[in-house]
């Protein structure tokens, strides 16, 4: 409480102090026949050369003009210094600087054209791009016939800079978002969304208890209900604590006129089941089964007595092992999507309205999962009287998921098992006689799970409810000061279910018992309540200086909550809850997380003569998450802010009289330095807190670390730079930035001494820098009145480098692998072993002399057919002394290409996206060439090393790979580089000539469709988490598939 009234004192003295500053009225500009004077000229259509009739010419707050049927104008201007903006319909609006001209012919593109001068949102409303000084990017969601997934992932390939990586394939996972990379290696990485001005929260709050699932709270947005996306690079220091990564800035649709509209969507579509990785078929595995246990040291008649190696079809178990199965036919399939929406949009001079309601079936290509989404937004705007106006913004939705277990869960991932099972099995029960019985098999002798009886009997449910609301109200103080306030709600509450049975599961061993089956429940909600109130002042001075300036301030309050029950050993799998399990193996648990968070802030964006831009922000935030001891920032009645401020400018070179004849038509410069801040360093990480503990019958508290009352938020330093360039009648324009970044106070984990109790604790004591440039190219190669070609290019780069982490460098293990974090390196590179081949022979072998020292001290010998790892330290003893940087997961660039053509009533539109130069760890492989168990292995295992002198670069089948020869190496690194075709529509526009119908589109869409990769997974783009530390680990999540729908959109 002290903490917000703190900072309501600073927002209500520093408005009083604004409202004791002089109002300086506008200059009037008087006029006499004598010295008025006037620019005339004509306007043309870029595309047929004619002449336009009735379009707007005007200097904004002075005067406009209309041109005639000719095409032409004579406009009073207040000055041949001043800009004149041009606006028709259909057509592009255009900001023409006179540069002293009295005569100005001016060439409009039409509304297809993506407007150098288009209208984007920004932390203090509506601005022309033209006028803004920050890096920017923006995608306009108009034509949302062509797009078919969540909010995130259709930005992957739009943005330059913005890498959205795909979670996994499962219907309404969605992406990782990325803003230049990496700024943080404990924090969220995330760039902060942001929804009709309220900050959403898109951050975990507790993890699921179905392996591999993703519960994304952007899946419950309809893509058809956003308008346009902005995305904030740089500057986002008004957003205070929660803008080190950028910010996303999504806008709904409203109501644009009174007049009602209904707008009808609907699609069906079919998701084709991905290509499947090569796996040994059952002759192959037969062979690989036979070696690998003959290197356990059985026998051969011990081998051959094994019924799964028996060739006698008068043997009972004979037809029980002489399958050919293909077991991922039996996991994986073609599915069907369907979609329908509808929105009806309308009002009168009082109110208008946006209401739309949508339904969405997608099944997944995975058997028994799917995903149903029922949505309604209502928008609607007031105006209670002449300075009184409101808006209302109302979100709700419920998704129904079925799900599997995927990435490492062995023993219950359908998507696993289908590689690791004995193809010579069935996954039903066969009698001697090779009869196939209705029932599904068990657990087969080699103590593989029955992927199908998972796929069958295996319930995993989740189902997540949202209620995300505001209200906003605006009173106009005078003409130029108004007062704003929201009030919002965010409420989401997700309940998840899950079964696993016994009937074909490998059972689990738990702490104390052997699990036969599993059950679990688990509720998870969170309650967010945020206001933000705000003085604002525009004004326009002397027709050559605008004012936008803000103050105000944020609250936000979180509740979040997670409930939990595990339950194991029910008397039969149709006992199916938690209470059914047995009582000694119940386990229950959760969490309950509570913070706030106050943000006050001020901006301010100023222009001159419409080509000097100047910017400036300042924000000071308070959160229960900081230390009371933090070092930086301010303290105010004990507690800690941060403050942050930003600076901004431009310069718009085109505007300059000296440009006047030049054949560039927009020329800007951009510059701005910011400081940001993190303020995910956990809830309760600066305060001591307990956990209760039975210890012998007694129940007692216990320490869960060690508190730090210092930690606070991470600091971000940013400078950013760019050009922007528009030619050929702005038919081609360039955007390039370029950037550099440092966090100070990063979050690090340092080791403690063994008699706290505790391994590490939580620090501000380290710092990461990061660099970057990014391209945007868009170009009008064909500009007829009947066929126009729009193409687009976006690439961005980025590099970051560890300045400081205690001891110079730690290791994270994850997945078997290895992430180093060093000094001077990039944040997360793989660190393993160097192959050099395989040993031919044990001549070559011993000529090496390399050994492997064992657990009891013993020294075991490389020989023939084992891996030649490199001795880096020439010791001849292969250990983690030889390990190095074997790869790096960060791409060298990423970026997308669209085009766009227009002809006639059709239009095509295509995006692929691509990504360069990024290592990915196959953990997929690693499993299933390892050759040194009964799993079945992927096809690459054939080329093993299997008698004296044979060169191959595979190594032999060895039981339980004494030497390590499938340790963590540059043998399980491939390069991840793709360029995909991420999306292709065709589209057809009927002409409708009824009194009913205004317009018809039907249309098909073809999602990636093609895929060029050297990587021999499912799929190189997945993101099975936003760690820093598994980025670029592939451990098997469902993979990404091909999808081709079809669909009609009607205008009533």
């Amino acid at each position: 409480m002290k903490l917000i009234i703190a900072t309501a004192f600073v927002l209500v003295t520093g408005t009083l102090a604004a409202q004791k500053l002089p109002a300086a009225d506008t200059i009037a500009v008087k006029h006499s026949s004598g010295n008025e004077l006037h620019v005339s000229g004509k306007i043309i259509d870029e595309a047929s050369k004619k002449p336009v009739a009735g379009v707007r010419v005007q200097v904004e707050n002075f005067s406009a003009a209309i041109t005639d049927e000719n095409g032409k104008y004579t406009l009073k201007v207040p000055s041949y210094k001043s800009t004149i903006m041009v606006s028709g319909e259909g057509m592009d609006t255009k900001y023409v600087p006179l540069k002293g001209r009295k005569k100005v012919d001016v060439s409009l593109l039409d509304e297809t054209h993506e407007s150098i001068y288009e209208t984007v949102t920004m932390p203090g409303g509506l601005q022309s791009k033209k006028d803004v000084t920050a890096a920017i990017g923006q995608y306009s969601v108009s034509g949302w016939q062509q797009i078919t997934e969540v909010p995130d992932a259709m930005l992957q390939g739009r943005i330059a800079g913005l890498n959205a990586i795909r979670r996994t394939g499962t219907p309404g996972a969605g992406a990782n978002l990325f803003l230049r990379g990496f700024n943080s290696l404990y924090a969220t990485n995330k760039p902060l969304i942001i929804i009709d001005n309220m900050l959403y929260d898109a951050n975990d709050y507790g993890q699921s208890i179905i392996a591999g699932n993703y519960t994304n709270p952007l899946s419950m947005i309809d893509v058809k209900d956003i308008d346009n996306v902005t995305v904030l690079k740089d500057a986002s220091s008004i957003y205070g604590t929660k803008g080190a990564n950028g910010a996303i800035i999504i806008t709904t649709l409203r109501a644009k006129e009174q007049a009602t509209k209904i707008d009808f969507g609907a699609y069906t579509g079919f998701n084709a089941a991905p290509d499947q990785l090569p796996v040994m078929n059952a002759s192959d595995y037969r062979t690989y089964l036979s070696e690998v246990l003959q290197s356990k040291g059985m026998s051969s008649s011990d081998i051959a007595a094994q019924p799964y190696m028996n060739d006698d079809p008068n043997n009972p178990s004979y037809s029980t092992y002489h399958f050919n199965t293909n077991w991922q036919n039996k996991v994986l399939a073609n599915s069907m999507t369907n979609n329908m929406f509808l929105k009806v949009t309308g009002g009168d001079n009082i109110a208008t309205y946006g209401l739309s309601v949508g339904y969405m079936k997608n099944e997944g290509v995975v058997k028994s999962t799917d995903l149903t989404r029922y949505n309604m937004r209502f928008n609607a705007d007031f105006n209670f009287s002449k300075r009184f106006t409101g808006s209302a913004n109302i979100s709700m939705a419920k998704n129904e998921q079925s799900l599997k277990d995927q990435g490492i869960a062995d023993k219950t991932s359908p998507v696993f098992l289908a590689l690791t099972k004995a193809p010579f099995l069935y996954d039903h029960v066969v009698n001697s006689k090779g009869v196939e019985s209705p029932n599904l098999s068990d657990v087969d002798t080699l103590g593989v799970s029955n992927p199908s009886a998972i796929i069958a009997n295996m319930q995993a449910y989740n189902k997540y409810y949202s209620f995300f609301g505001s209200f906003i109200f605006k009173y106009d103080i005078s003409k130029y000061l108004s007062a704003k306030t929201m009030i919002g709600i965010n409420f989401n509450k997700i309940r998840e279910n899950i079964f696993v049975p016994s009937k074909g599961v490998a059972k689990d061993t738990l702490r104390n018992a052997v699990a036969n089956n599993r059950m679990g429940t688990q509720v998870k909600r969170l309650f967010s309540l945020y206001n933000d109130t705000r003085l604002e002042y525009n004004r326009t001075f002397s027709l050559e200086h605008t004012l936008s300036a803000r103050l105000g301030v944020r609250y936000q309050n979180n509740d979040a909550q997670q409930h939990y029950a595990l339950g194991y050993n029910s008397a039969t799998d149709e006992l199916v809850t938690v209470q059914n399990g047995l009582a000694a193996l119940r386990q229950v648990g959760g969490g309950l997380g509570e913070w706030n968070w106050v943000n006050s802030y001020l901006g301010a964006d100023y222009g001159f003569r419409s080509k000097y831009f100047f910017s400036v922000s300042a924000a000071m935030d308070g959160s229960s998450r900081f230390g009371k001891l933090a070092k930086e920032g301010i303290e105010i009645n004990g507690y800690k802010f941060a403050v942050l401020p930003s600076v901004g400018a431009a310069w718009l070179i085109s505007s300059e009289n000296f440009m006047a004849n030049s054949k560039i038509n927009l020329l800007k410069l951009r510059a701005t330095y910011s400081m940001t801040g993190n303020d995910d360093i956990g809830n309760y990480s600066s305060r001591q807190t307990y956990s209760q503990q039975n210890l012998l019958g007694m129940q007692g508290l216990v320490r869960n670390g060690i508190a730090n009352p210092a930690l606070q938020w991470e600091t971000g330093n940013k400078l950013n730079g760019g050009l922007d360039i528009a030619l050929l009648n702005e038919r081609v324009s360039l955007n390039l930035d370029g950037y550099i970044s440092k966090t100070e106070n990063m979050l690090v984990y340092e080791s403690l001494a063994a008699s706290t109790g505790f391994a590490t604790v939580l620090t501000n004591n380290g710092s990461m820098k990061n660099a970057g440039l990014e391209a945007t190219l868009n170009a009008r190669v064909i500009n007829k009145q009947k066929l126009k070609w729009d193409i687009g290019v976006n690439a961005g780069m980025y590099k970051n480098e560890i300045v400081a982490v205690p001891n110079g460098q730690f290791t994270t293990e994850y997945a078997g692998a290895t992430i180093l974090t060093a000094n001077e390196q990039p944040a997360n590179q793989f660190y393993g072993y160097t192959t050099q081949g395989v040993f031919a022979t044990s001549a070559e072998a011993a000529t090496a002399n390399l050994r492997k020292k064992n657990a009891d001290g013993s020294y075991s010998a490389f020989g023939a057919g084992d891996i030649r790892f490199a001795d880096l330290n020439g010791d001849h003893i292969i250990d983690e002394n030889d390990r190095s940087v074997i790869g790096d997961p960060n791409p060298d660039f990423t970026g997308g290409l669209t085009n766009r053509v227009i002809w006639k009533n059709f239009e095509l539109n295509a995006l692929i996206t691509f990504s360069q130069g990024n290592d990915i760890y196959n953990y997929v492989r690693y499993r299933l060439e390892s050759m040194s168990g009964v799993q079945n292995q992927l096809e690459y295992a054939k080329n093993r090393w299997r008698s004296e002198g044979q060169v191959t670069n595979t190594p032999k089948a060895t039981w339980g790979d004494p030497l390590g020869n499938s340790r963590f190496s540059d043998r399980w690194i491939e390069d991840g580089s793709y360029a995909r075709l991420r999306t292709v529509s065709l589209q057809y526009y009927i002409s409708v000539k009824s009194n009913i119908v205004n317009s018809a589109t039907i249309y098909a869409t073809g999602n990636n469709l093609l895929t060029l990769t050297k990587y021999k997974g499912y799929d190189p783009e997945f993101n099975a988490s936003s760690s820093v530390f598994a980025q670029g680990v592939d451990v098997g999540m469902d993979p990404q598939f091909k999808s081709v729908t079809l669909g009609v959109r009607i205008g009533l």
